[in-house]
Formats: structure tokens, sequence, C-alpha cells
């Protein structure tokens, strides 16, 4: 690790194939220059899991970011943080999330999650779905007109295996449903079996809906 997130990413940010000068502008901010767009001012951070107090100051600065950088792959990022920083107009995410935004938009502010985007859709156009609340980016409690509150877990999984499952289960836990976030690959019988187990379901993208009208 670097001694300053801004340094760790002045490392890595030249091999993108759209950057053409990457400068620090303090210990944990960062403007990035761009072959094909304008600009770009990125505030970086290393937390798990990411709460506003981790980027507070880096709002209240001169210049403002537009995208908010956590480092670790693996990091949550609650709730209402990602709530506060869309009400600022401030986009948010992973290595992935600000080489995706690197490439399609020239105001990184404008960036959302493609995935989560469609999931978030999903859920809000369920007849029975009356309010989607965020508890972590892949967390998600669903208020229904009819019946209790369901606590949807997503996992990438390509393959929802028992391990897939149980990972989780210890990461996420409590919820109801274990939904595969993507409509590629498939979910094992051994994934069934553990989620039966746990005393969870485990969905994919169509059955998610039946379950919900449940």
């Amino acid at each position: 690790m670097a001694k300053h997130n801004a340094d760790w990413l002045i490392g890595v940010l030249p091999q993108h194939t759209e950057v053409t000068r990457v400068e620090r502008l303090g210990a944990d901010l960062v403007r990035v220059d761009r072959k094909k767009a304008p600009p770009a001012i990125i505030g970086v951070i290393w937390a798990n899991p990411v709460e506003i107090a981790n980027f507070e100051a880096l709002l209240a600065g001169d210049p403002r970011p537009q995208f908010i950088l956590n480092i670790p792959k693996a990091a949550l990022w609650a709730g209402e943080a990602i709530d506060n920083l869309e009400s600022e107009g401030v986009a948010w995410g992973k290595m992935y999330d600000l080489y995706r935004a690197l490439n399609f938009e020239a105001d990184l502010s404008a960036y959302r999650n493609p995935s989560l985007s469609f999931i978030e859709r999903l859920f809000r156009q369920h007849r029975n779905v009356v309010q989607v609340e965020r508890v972590f980016d892949q967390l998600y409690r669903l208020h229904r007109g009819k019946g209790e509150p369901v606590t949807v877990a997503l996992t990438d999984a390509y393959e929802v295996t028992a391990d897939a499952v149980r990972t989780a289960y210890e990461i996420l836990a409590p919820f109801n449903v274990l939904l595969k976030n993507t409509p590629y690959g498939s979910i094992s019988s051994k994934g069934k079996t553990a989620a039966a187990e746990l005393g969870i379901e485990v969905c994919d993208q169509s059955s998610i809906f039946s379950r919900l009208a449940a």
C-alpha cells in the first residue's frame, strides 16, 4: 500500500487506455486527464464498509470529486453512504466502476453501476414492492404492499454453488433470499440444498418476481 490512497491510484491508472495524465491534488484526491473527455476529479478512500464519515471531508473540499473510489475490491458500501453520494450528485464504486466511467462518461458524476441499476429497477417495478431500502450495495430490504418485508442479498457468482451461498450468508446475513445477480450461469442443486439448510431461498432474476408477490 502506498503512503497515500492517491499515490496507489496514480500507480495503476496510467494503464487505462483513455488516461493521458494523472496528478495528485491531495492525500486522497486525484485529477485525471483523458484523451476524449474532460478532466475528472476522483476522491480515493480505503474502507470496509464504506460509511458517510469516510468521504465527508472530500465532499467538503475544493475541488470536489465527481467520483468516490473505494480501493478494497470486496468491501461493502452502506446504503446511507450510497444515498448520500447520489443525493450530492457524486458517483461511487470500485476500480471496475471507475474504469467503466472513464470509458463511457464525459462527466464521471453521471456514472451508475449497470448491474445494480438493473436490479434496483427490477425491484422498483414489481407491483407488490412499495419501497426499496438499501442496506448495503449487496443487500436490500424490500417493503411490500402485501406481506412482510423481504431482505434480498445479491451474489455475482456465475454458478451459485454451496460455497457461494455460504460465503454470501457469512458476509451478509441475516436475509431471506439470495438473488443471482446475472442472467448467465446457473444455480446448482448443492447451492439450493445449502440455502435450505441455512433457512433461506436462492432465486434467479425470473423467480424473484413470484417470490416477492407471495
